[in-house]
């Protein structure tokens, strides 16, 4: 494990040591990975993107209100324009919605029909609402009390020109673009999302369209992966998948013209014959940050950096592959794009039946929340996809930890 100057830093951090082989292996708690990658991470980029296209992008900057909203005085009623003092009022004219202004400038005992959202007239200070008038022989007479101003929606009441609307940090959602659009705002200035490539790896994998040989899978870690990262707003660069051949990745990673901000690799991560992807990235010129940490599943998950680039060597097992994608690459992807909760939310709930662990490793149980409540599922393991179908929450536990039916735990919801 290595600092942001390339310097040794297993020293003071709390060791995981297993015994395998004949070889003692230094695992990094879940906390201590999660420190070396918060503390190495320091990058995101900011640009311009076009309105239509900013959902959920976060503002790089405070937005000032070039225009009043209103624009200009309108009535907020289907009714009649009036100029205030009397029940009885001479209709001269009538103004729609999209109309200019008016030319007239309504004197006492004159009323303009109007529609909502059409601009009131000069001489105007009320409108009165259809229903609360009757019309006859090109008069209005008042049936109910009207007070002054009523029914106006005045110029600038929503938004002053010049008043900060939206402020750096804001995450822009169909409101916030309503509100822009409404004061012409074409493009806006945001945190821009990461750049990301996707590899996949492993001889005995084909892709979901072809019929797998009876010692073949088919490749779910791409679908998995791409639609973790469309869940995040983001559309990969690339998918691309390699058998388990040296030198295979090594020379797809040099033919690369286009930065990345972040690699993602599934398999070969750990300490198979045929598991090359740690070597590969290595023979690349990564700075390994961690290799294997003290989790069930994903121990031999990869992280490194190479310039501004991040590079994750996770597990090829679904299951495991899924965990390290939310517990390692989400919160950076997150912080990325300077979301204010990058971590993956955890709320509070009640377990209804009791769980235990005998490893040595923190694991992670897949379980379905509901109502306050969380079900741990019976079937656990990095190879069962069904149940990680079912669940829509994890929640984490200790090495060798227990927790008890009716105890309040934290879950980390999907």
């Amino acid at each position: 494990m290595y600092n942001a100057k390339g310097r040794h830093i297993c020293k003071g951090l709390k060791r995981w040591i297993c015994k395998k082989g004949g070889q003692n292996n230094i695992m990094l708690s879940v906390k201590e990975a999660k420190e070396i990658l918060f503390k190495n991470f320091n990058i995101f980029k900011k640009g311009r993107v076009a309105l239509k296209d900013s959902l959920n992008y976060i503002l790089s900057k405070d937005i000032i209100a070039p225009d009043y909203l209103p624009r200009f005085s309108n009535s907020a009623m289907d009714g009649y324009a009036i100029k205030f003092k009397n029940l009885k009022y001479k209709i001269v004219g009538k103004i729609n919605s999209g109309d200019p202004f008016y030319s007239i400038n309504l004197k006492e005992g004159e009323a303009i029909e109007i529609s909502t959202g059409a601009p009131i007239p000069k001489g105007a200070d009320t409108v009165v609402p259809i229903e609360d008038l009757e019309v006859k022989d090109g008069f209005i007479f008042i049936k109910k009390e009207v007070k002054k101003g009523e029914n106006i929606r005045k110029k600038g009441e929503d938004v002053k020109k010049g008043k900060i609307i939206l402020k750096k940090g804001e995450t822009l959602n169909p409101q916030k673009i309503g509100l822009l659009a409404a004061l012409g705002i074409k493009e806006v200035e945001v945190f821009l999302k990461p750049e990301v490539g996707v590899i996949t790896t492993g001889s005995e994998v084909v892709e979901i369209d072809k019929e797998p040989k009876d010692f073949q899978i088919r490749n779910s870690n791409s679908y998995i992966i791409y639609s973790f990262l469309k869940k995040l707003g983001i559309e990969p660069k690339f998918i691309k998948h390699f058998p388990d051949e040296k030198g295979k990745i090594l020379k797809f990673l040099k033919s690369l013209k286009k930065h990345l901000d972040f690699l993602i690799l599934t398999g070969g991560v750990s300490v198979g014959g045929k598991d090359y992807v740690k070597e590969e990235l290595e023979n690349f010129g990564i700075r390994r940050l961690f290799w294997k940490v003290a989790q069930k599943p994903g121990k031999p998950i990869y992280a490194g950096i190479k310039g501004k680039t991040f590079y994750f060597g996770i597990p090829g097992n679904p299951g495991a592959a899924i965990i390290c994608l939310y517990i390692y690459v989400y919160p950076l992807i997150c912080k990325f794009m300077q979301k204010k909760d990058y971590e993956l939310k955890k709320i509070d709930a009640i377990l209804i039946s009791d769980v235990k662990s005998k490893s040595l490793r923190s694991s992670f149980i897949n379980c379905i929340y509901s109502k306050g409540k969380v079900k741990v599922l019976k079937e656990q393991g990095s190879h069962r996809l069904l149940s990680f179908s079912k669940s829509n929450c994890f929640l984490e536990l200790k090495p060798k930890g227990k927790l008890k039916k009716g105890q309040k735990v934290k879950v980390y919801l999907f």
